[in-house]
């Protein structure tokens, strides 16, 4: 079990070696930053200190991703779902959302084009559930993207893939959690660095396209799995990084695995019908024609 640490983006200050800054930007309520401050000088201010701004910077493309636009969304959010079809298309606004989360990261926006579509189609779905950690509140039980967003019951997937496929599930979904309460800038990065993952698909009878420009994709990833492993080991120290890094790569791994099965059952329990209703995104996603 992690220890819960409330580091400077929840609203404290912490100092690196330069004067102490206060960040005053609310993800939940207002998506504000204090009035006597500007963003963008703020920033400036922070370049001269690489970790600083690296703990500036993803709370800056975490802001975008929460206050996506919700004019032109597939879905309402603010909408309960019953049925298994309403809550795949309701994943759309948590796919749509996460996809604006990487459009924020200029390694990512200089790539290839049909490769970041490749990497979209191919990796994105998986990554929904540790996503999902940064809006799971462990007193409710619940994940609620935005304030305004209905909650999202998490029965449909004991009600579609039985009882021990959810707890299995549950499982993997509670170890991450547990990495998410303890620091979140760790589930960002990794966000980051499994987006950028070639062959990440487990699913059958899928053939991932080659990318165009390979290279250009590892080296960003590369770049972004240096990144997250300066900044456990600056924040947390050698000891705590090295099991950290562990931690997610196994629970990666066996939510990989899973991931095979629970695409199968899904289009076996899908009717043509719900299929054809699925939004388009949806379709895309989850590889259904």
């Amino acid at each position: 079990m992690y220890p819960i640490r409330q580091g400077p983006l929840n609203g404290g200050t912490r100092t690196f070696g330069t004067p102490k800054v206060k960040t005053c930007l609310n993800l939940h309520n207002s998506y504000s930053l204090d009035s006597k401050s500007d963003l963008s000088v703020r920033v400036i201010l922070l370049l001269g200190n690489n970790f600083v701004y690296l703990i500036i910077y993803l709370l800056i493309i975490h802001l975008y991703y929460y206050i996506a636009a919700r004019d032109g969304l597939p879905w309402n959010p603010s909408i309960y779902t019953s049925t298994l079809l309403q809550h795949l298309n309701a994943r759309s606004v948590s796919a749509m959302r996460l996809l604006s989360f990487f459009k924020q990261i200029p390694e990512f926006n200089e790539l290839n084009v049909q490769d970041r579509i490749t990497l979209v189609k191919y990796n994105l779905m998986p990554l929904i559930i540790l996503n999902c950690t940064l809006g799971y509140n462990t007193e409710s039980q619940k994940i609620i993207e935005a304030d305004s967003d209905a909650p999202w019951d998490s029965t449909i997937l004991m009600k579609v893939h039985g009882h021990d496929i959810y707890m299995k599930i549950r499982k993997i979904f509670e170890s991450f959690v547990r990495i998410a309460q303890y620091d979140q800038r760790i589930i960002q990065l990794a966000l980051i660095i499994l987006i950028l993952t070639k062959g990440f698909s487990t699913s059958d009878g899928l053939t991932e396209p080659i990318l165009n420009d390979g290279i250009a994709v590892y080296r960003a990833q590369n770049y972004y799995t240096e990144l997250l492993w300066k900044y456990l080991e600056t924040m947390h120290g050698y000891g705590k990084t090295v099991h950290i890094f562990n931690e997610l790569v196994i629970h990666f791994i066996s939510w990989q695995m899973l991931q095979g099965y629970l695409h199968r059952n899904l289009c076996n329990v899908l009717t043509p019908t719900e299929m054809n209703e699925l939004l388009p995104i949806m379709k895309s996603l989850l590889h259904i024609p």
